[in-house]
């Protein structure tokens, strides 16, 4: 398996766990009794509504992209450098 497929899979976990919280939700609002049941049906039905799914598929494509750059950069390492500029015996005498 290569770097990139490793990388995408671990990318879809996240994915993964919200759409299977956004189909959880839903569910449960259908076989909870009372008024757990009722909160959670009204949560699943904004969340399925055009602007709610729109917000959550936003946040997923960020989450996917947060995750895939910090698995990058934990195996690339750190990107920050140091530079030292040494004095010039110039500038120190004047």
């Amino acid at each position: 398996m290569s770097e990139r497929n490793k990388i995408i899979l671990i990318a879809l976990i996240p994915m993964i766990i919200i759409c299977s919280v956004m189909i959880g939700i839903p569910i449960l609002g259908k076989f909870l009794p009372g008024f757990v049941g009722e909160t959670f049906a009204k949560i699943g039905g904004i969340i399925w509504s055009p602007f709610g799914l729109e917000g959550s598929l936003f946040f997923m494509g960020l989450i996917a992209v947060f995750s895939i750059n910090s698995i990058r950069r934990k195996l690339e390492g750190d990107e920050y450098v140091t530079l030292e500029i040494p004095d010039s015996p110039d500038d120190s005498q004047s």
